[in-house]
């Protein structure tokens, strides 16, 4: 993995042994494929196996990668309603592998990376999608202040905060800017909400391959917290839905030109009422939440550009998404249009 912090497996198996209750033996770290973010190793022990999420190495944008926001959620969220891996510690010292760094259990599950699900029965792909609806309502039902998370993001103007941190964001990484993408910003910038209806707990990267199932209809675990923050559930409900309009040839393939009842997936209207009724929120025009969700992806695709260009990506794959920025932001401008 590009960027990814060496592993000195010696120090780092005798920092574990001396925090991780029965951890022994640390005897092999192979990298999983998976995050363009920040880098995952499978550890493999005599204890058995487990996860170990570091940020990336090399300089990092503000407020970016911060695993401690991540393992802070998780730990919260250990043994109640929504399922998640079981954490173990959190490493602030840079001395043992130079980054922050965080060990759970290793899992084994089905992670679904194309929404398309081939090879499902249509039967089983509605059930895929139900559930992952399902879940949406239950992560926004959780009762932050019982699990100590009433502090764990600000109050009120959710979008026009994360507009303008997302926006810095793109500033850094594309100094010249970018004509369609600011097109979509100075948009947005127009048509922010004027307030939000409730302030909920966000998984951040609400996303078909960010859980993972114990056959078509049990969520076995919720992944990658790390975009988690308190703010308007819609944010998490457009994000979902906007990556499924993406064309299916993506690197984040989509659903975009299929067609869903012949495959048995939900069509997005009926998405949209299953959630709201699940959730008794009002119904609302989500088409601002969706582009906004697009805006957001194609300010991480920005980043990812800055890191490869710099030669500090995690992922191979990081350039190509940097470069095709313009696949969100073109789409969040036709979802505003309605086309």
């Amino acid at each position: 993995m590009k960027s990814a912090p060496p592993l000195n497996l010696t120090r780092l198996g005798s920092w574990l042994e001396r925090h991780v209750t029965g951890f022994h033996n640390l005897r092999e770290a192979q990298p999983i494929i998976g995050g363009n973010s920040n880098p995952i190793w499978k550890l493999q022990a005599d204890s058995g196996a487990y996860v170990l999420r570091t940020q990336p190495a090399g300089e990092l944008l503000q407020s970016a990668h911060a695993l401690d926001r991540e393992y802070r959620v998780i730990s919260a969220l250990q043994n109640g309603a929504i399922p998640v891996a079981p954490v173990h510690v959190l490493c602030d010292d840079p001395d043992v592998i130079g980054v922050q760094f965080y060990l759970m259990d290793f899992l084994e599950g089905s992670v679904f990376r194309d929404p398309a699900l081939p090879g499902k029965s249509n039967a089983e792909r509605a059930a895929v999608f139900d559930a992952a609806i399902d879940m949406l309502g239950r992560i926004h039902s959780v009762e932050v202040k019982a699990v100590g998370l009433a502090d764990f993001g600000r109050q009120g103007n959710y979008f026009e905060r994360q507009l303008y941190r997302w926006s810095k964001q793109v500033a850094t990484a594309l100094p010249d800017g970018d004509p369609t993408l600011d097109a979509l910003i100075d948009k947005l910038q127009r048509l922010l909400p004027q307030n939000s209806p409730s302030t909920v707990l966000l998984h951040g990267d609400s996303r078909l391959d960010n859980l993972m199932f114990s056959g078509e209809n049990r969520i076995l675990a919720v992944l990658d917290w790390e975009l988690s923050t308190l703010g308007d559930p819609l944010a998490d409900l457009g994000q979902f839905l906007a990556v499924l309009d993406l064309p299916p040839d993506y690197l984040l393939p989509g659903l975009r030109g299929l067609d869903r009842a012949a495959l048995g997936i939900p069509s997005e209207a009926s998405m949209i009422s299953r959630y709201f009724e699940a959730t008794h929120h009002p119904y609302t025009d989500l088409r601002f939440y969706k582009a906004f969700a697009l805006f957001r992806q194609a300010a991480m695709s920005a980043g990812l550009r800055r890191r490869a260009l710099l030669g500090t990506a995690v992922s191979d794959q990081a350039l190509a998404f940097g470069n095709s920025l313009d696949v969100f932001a073109r789409l969040g401008l036709e979802t505003l249009s309605g086309r």
